[in-house]
């Protein structure tokens, strides 16, 4: 078990715990954290709500309130009509600023329950307990909460969440179709900072020791976070593969990690023009051998680029795209039309 820490403002803002048993030991770890809340409201999808009954059992059992409130399953929970949604429970439930959101799901849950929790009441606590590989070692790290307007996570706010409890027992038994999504992101982390990481997927594909992979994905990313929490400068490394990926998520449907991959070869093409990169091929290889496309041949051009236009990354100066010089070596440069069209080229898209 491994404890990894958020600070801010020289106190620990965030605990992230990894490790085993982590769901059957929620209580404990929540009071381990003083939490002294006398309600608790668990929020879940139709997919986690085995789970979520049990966790509300067991804070009823610690002499604690407790009601549960589910959302749809995946994008779908990441709508504004939602947030309102919960924010009326919320009020039946005459819920407090002293009392705490537990939020039980996969990325999308956790950017929604993120984004309520920063903005009921002006901001109250959440704990998040990621039970997809995607959520653990991204969407529940960091405090980016978000809902989608049109474009991706255009609504948000910066939120840390009072804990982060990853129970890798409960990746463990994924199906290897999130475990292939969530690995997106892994080999994401491994690129920009880690190349531990992807050695690893290279050895052993889908069977890496999660244990392991999560806990280096953490690792790098509070060590951004806690560098930059509001993305002001280095954070935006975090969105190799966003800038493009994004905009196929938005307009293809297709799974946020299928579209990281597809942003990272978009980005590995770019940074092949801008930087030199020359493990372009490499990166293409180890995101194929687990199963991953690096094309989308399907995408609408004028759509994508209408997307990336909405990209939080641009500026007054143009379209910033996080770029590698080499594995490791992320930077983010403004892009001009040329690179632009390399990189949707590169991925099928003209």
């Amino acid at each position: 078990m491994r404890d990894h820490l958020i600070i801010e403002d020289g106190r620990v803002a965030s605990v992230i715990r990894a490790g085993r048993a982590l769901v059957s030991g929620i209580v404990e770890f929540v009071d381990e954290l003083g939490v002294e809340s006398t309600q608790v409201v668990v929020l879940c999808q139709p997919s986690t709500r085995d789970i979520a009954e049990t966790t509300a059992t067991a804070f009823a059992g610690s002499g604690r309130r407790a009601t549960g409130f589910t959302l749809p399953d995946g994008e779908e929970a990441k709508q504004m009509g939602v947030v309102e949604d919960v924010y009326r429970h919320l009020n039946t439930q005459r819920f407090t600023r002293r009392d705490l959101i537990v939020a039980i799901g996969g990325g999308a849950l956790t950017d929604t329950a993120g984004f309520v929790a920063g903005t009921y009441l002006r901001g109250v606590d959440v704990v998040y307990v990621p039970t997809t590989l995607l959520g653990a070692v991204d969407a529940a790290i960091g405090g980016k909460t978000g809902v989608n307007v049109d474009g991706k996570n255009l609504a948000g706010v910066f939120r840390h969440p009072r804990a982060v409890a990853i129970d890798i027992d409960v990746l463990d038994g994924l199906p290897p179709d999130l475990i292939r999504e969530g690995s997106a992101e892994a080999i994401k982390t491994g690129m920009i900072a880690d190349p531990a990481i992807v050695e690893a997927y290279e050895a052993d594909r889908l069977g890496v020791d999660l244990d392991d992979v999560v806990n280096r994905s953490v690792a790098v990313k509070v060590a951004v976070v806690n560098d930059d929490f509001t993305e002001d400068g280095r954070r935006a490394i975090l969105n190799y593969g966003h800038t493009v990926g994004h905009a196929i998520e938005t307009s293809t449907g297709r799974s946020h990690g299928a579209s990281v991959a597809i942003g990272m070869h978009a980005a590995a093409a770019a940074s092949a023009q801008v930087l030199d990169f020359g493990e372009l091929d490499r990166q293409e290889a180890v995101l194929r051998g687990i199963g991953l496309e690096t094309t989308a041949p399907d995408a609408h051009a004028p759509a994508i680029r209408s997307l990336m236009a909405l990209d939080k990354k641009r500026d007054a100066s143009g379209l910033r795209m996080v770029l590698l010089r080499d594995i490791g070596q992320p930077e983010v440069h403004t892009v001009d039309d040329a690179t632009v069209r390399a990189a949707l080229t590169a991925i099928g898209v003209d």
